[in-house]
């Protein structure tokens, strides 16, 4: 009691009730160190010490039993029956709970009262004392006695997201998202170098609260505006073009319909947008990737727990962690336009880190959709007022023995001809083939163009046979404009959201992020310039790393072991050139002193100087197709898994649980009709590669969408009695047709027949 009496008493010293103490100077006019409130780097708080502080406190109860059994060791006559200990720990469990409450009811007295405005780094160290309180987590339990007294009470608890302790946490998040910019730098730098378990912890208390603050918003019942006019008088805001009428009278005429209602998500909420500005100082300290220390004593529960999901290089917690999967379910086009258009001071695409990577693809399909339907809407009044056939998609026709140069001379005939034809939704036309394209003959293009592109034999790219990854070719022969065509597929693939078998190391998607053009609109996540560095290149080339690592490590004499100057030598077809790296590199030998910048110079030069002339027009390929302000809420570990889709082991279950049937006659196939479940025992029996052969055969890739298996829609439909015939599917819809095979054999035979070797619209 006097440890909280002392918390209570003196809290107006942290707080700024009385006057800051000056440093002393020295005679040299230098302050001492030590006597500094706080640094750049650190809040000068000993966490460890904090712990210890609290953990005495909060749980003094729990060495009652000690106590007593060393008493009764001195004094055998101390000792009482079993009833009158559960009475005496009884009491004691009542004076913890009070002592739990004034400890709060002192913290909320002093969050109340700050004394001023904060406006310098050194007044923040109450705050962050504050919030490192165990009774405000989601993990911390009380003592429950030896008796066991306090189960039922604290079961009936919950965390941050339940609202518990709102008072203190929601002033926690307004004071410091109210400070000025130098607290917000000290912050984002404090948060980076954190003991791990504190930041988690620090991290799930404020996700915690902005998901309570979500349900409250949710909950509340809204007065709903009605607009009498609306429908009546359409707006011309769209544009001033021949299709503009008929797209204002169409969503005019569409709002009258009835929708499904979207939950509202919040309503000038400053607790929310607080909350989201918190964890934006946090997610940007858990991206800069400093090493952090960890407690002495690290603390179980929930926020230890491993995080191993979307996830870039030197993420102290993967960026999935910070998703709130309540937005999921909100009116995400609404909050896009908002943050489009600046109506609003708050949008959640302000702080695209909270958007799961299914809400932004939602976001980002909206927006292709959105310039698909315009450019189509265009393209029909155009035919009528000039009385020509206008296509209101781009189609492209190509012959499967020539996919590569037809596709790119039918992509560049629509580039060169300076309209933007290639926003149009895209359908593929193979020569001599009868299918029609309702997205399976696009998949399938995208697939088999992007495999004879990507071919380390076509000379655009080159291979490493350690990493299994791929990068520009600096020694191509091909000219530019062949890149910056790679571009544009590689930007239609996003655009009508297609997964592509790429093998581009991770940085790479940093790179292309990095290099688009100034964004319109401000997020959280404000663009860093583009760096690389040797844990880059061993995502690409590790054998290579690992030898500038051996360099860097070496304790001997540099200059006279490994007799290197400043210059790289670069394999051109069978002869090698000499490249300086720097002016006059080849009479600069690289020493103790300077090879940290040769090694940085090396890199550099391998992963963007020597691609330039490549990279360059791919990027603008890229950009003229998918420039705009939904794909700048993408990260790039985002992009990677949006472009490539997932290569993890294919979760049969989650395939299975997602499946729909169709005429199979019964409610529940999967029990009850035999077929359906010798396909998924064939399906889970197979190996690995198989899998994919059959997903690839049933869905037109190979690999998991960004959004995870439970995502994909597999349809399995009944064709009849057995006749003899092959299954059939179709990769528009991502369904398989299935005959009822007399047996499990059977239909393992005709199934991998079909899988193994077809082709297009038939058998090889």
């Amino acid at each position: 009691m006097l440890l909280l009496g002392d918390f209570a008493e003196n809290g107006l010293w942290w707080t700024g009730g009385h006057e800051e103490v000056v440093p002393a100077r020295s005679s040299s006019n230098r302050s001492d160190p030590g006597a500094s409130a706080v640094s750049p780097r650190s809040p000068r708080i000993d966490w460890t010490e904090l712990e210890e502080w609290y953990t005495t406190v909060l749980d003094a109860v729990r060495s009652w039993p000690l106590v007593y059994d060393e008493l009764v060791g001195q004094d055998s006559t101390l000792a009482v029956p079993p009833e009158a200990l559960k009475e005496i720990e009884a009491q004691l469990l009542v004076g913890q709970d009070h002592v739990h409450r004034s400890l709060l009811k002192a913290s909320e007295t002093i969050m109340k009262r700050p004394g001023r405005p904060i406006t310098a780094p050194h007044e923040l160290r109450f705050i962050l004392i504050l919030a490192a309180n165990p009774l405000l987590h989601t993990y911390y339990k009380p003592y429950p006695g030896e008796f066991r007294h306090m189960d039922l009470f604290w079961s009936s608890q919950g965390g941050p997201s339940s609202g518990r302790h709102s008072g203190i946490i929601k002033r926690i998040v307004g004071l410091l998202s109210n400070t000025p910019n130098e607290c917000h730098n000290h912050l984002v730098n404090w948060f980076a170098r954190y003991p791990e378990p504190l930041f988690i912890k620090t991290k799930d208390l404020v996700s915690s609260f902005l998901a309570f603050r979500l349900n409250r918003q949710n909950e509340k019942k809204y007065n709903a505006k009605v607009d009498i006019t609306a429908g009546l008088i359409p707006s011309l805001n769209a544009g001033r073009s021949a299709a503009s009428l008929h797209a204002a009278l169409g969503s005019s005429q569409a709002s009258g319909k009835k929708q499904k209602e979207k939950k509202k998500i919040y309503n000038d909420d400053w607790q929310i947008k607080a909350s989201a500005q918190v964890l934006a100082w946090i997610f940007a300290a858990n991206n800069t990737g400093h090493s952090r220390r960890s407690l002495a004593n690290r603390m179980d529960g929930p926020a230890a727990s491993t995080r191993d999901r979307v996830q870039m290089r030197g993420q102290i917690l993967a960026t999935s962690d910070f998703y709130i999967t309540l937005l999921d379910d909100s009116d995400l086009v609404a909050d896009f336009e908002t943050w489009e258009t600046k109506k609003g001071k708050f949008a959640f695409c302000q702080f695209p880190f909270l958007l799961s990577i299914g809400a932004k693809i939602q976001i980002l399909e909206y927006d292709a959709r959105r310039q698909m339907e315009n450019k189509a809407r265009d393209a029909f009044f155009n035919s009528i007022l000039t009385h020509r056939i206008i296509q209101q998609h781009l189609v492209l026709d190509v012959r499967r023995d020539c996919l590569v140069d037809d596709s790119l001379k039918a992509v560049s005939e629509v580039i060169g001809s300076g309209g933007e034809d290639i926003k149009k939704g895209l359908k593929i036309n193979f020569k001599g083939e009868e299918g029609i394209d309702a997205g399976g003959l696009r998949k399938e293009w995208f697939l088999l163009l992007v495999r004879e592109v990507f071919n380390p034999d076509h000379g655009m790219f080159v291979y490493d046979e350690d990493s299994q990854y791929c990068y520009f070719n600096p020694a191509s022969l091909e000219p530019s404009e062949q890149y910056f065509l790679v571009g544009v597929v590689f930007g239609l693939a996003i655009y009508n959201s297609t997964i592509l078998d790429v093998a581009l190391p991770p940085f790479a998607f940093r790179k292309l992020l990095m290099a688009a053009p100034p964004p319109t609109l401000a997020t959280s996540q404000p663009r860093q310039p583009m760096t690389y560095s040797l844990d880059d290149l061993a995502e690409y080339r590790p054998r290579l790393a690992s030898g500038l690592r051996q360099l860097l490590e070496y304790d001997g004499d540099v200059e006279s072991t490994f007799c290197l100057d400043f210059v790289v030598d670069i394999e051109r077809y069978g002869s090698t050139e000499r490249v300086a790296l720097c002016p006059n590199g080849e009479r600069r030998p690289v020493t103790n002193t300077n090879r940290r910048e040769y090694v940085d110079l090396y890199v550099r030069y391998l992963l963007d100087t020597a691609v330039t002339r490549q990279f360059e027009p791919f990027k603008r390929g890229f950009y003229t197709v998918c420039g705009g302000n939904a794909l700048s809420l993408f990260r790039p570990e985002e992009i990677e898994l949006l472009v490539r889709g997932s290569d993890e082991s294919l979760d049969i279950s989650a395939l299975k649980s997602a499946a729909t049937y169709d005429n199979w006659g019964t409610k529940n196939p999967v029990e009850n009709e035999p077929r359906v479940r010798w396909f998924w025992e064939l399906f889970e029996e197979a190996s690995p590669a198989d899998q994919r052969k059959l997903l690839l055969f049933i869905t037109g890739s190979d690999r998991i969408p960004a959004g995870g298996a439970a995502a994909l829609s597999i349809r399995i439909a009944c064709l009849g009695d057995d006749c003899g015939r092959y299954p059939t599917a179709r990769t528009c819809f991502n369904s398989l047709a299935l005959w009822k095979y007399g047996s499990r054999e059977r239909l393992r035979k005709f199934l991998w027949t079909a899988v193994l070797e077809s082709e297009g619209f038939g058998l090889k």
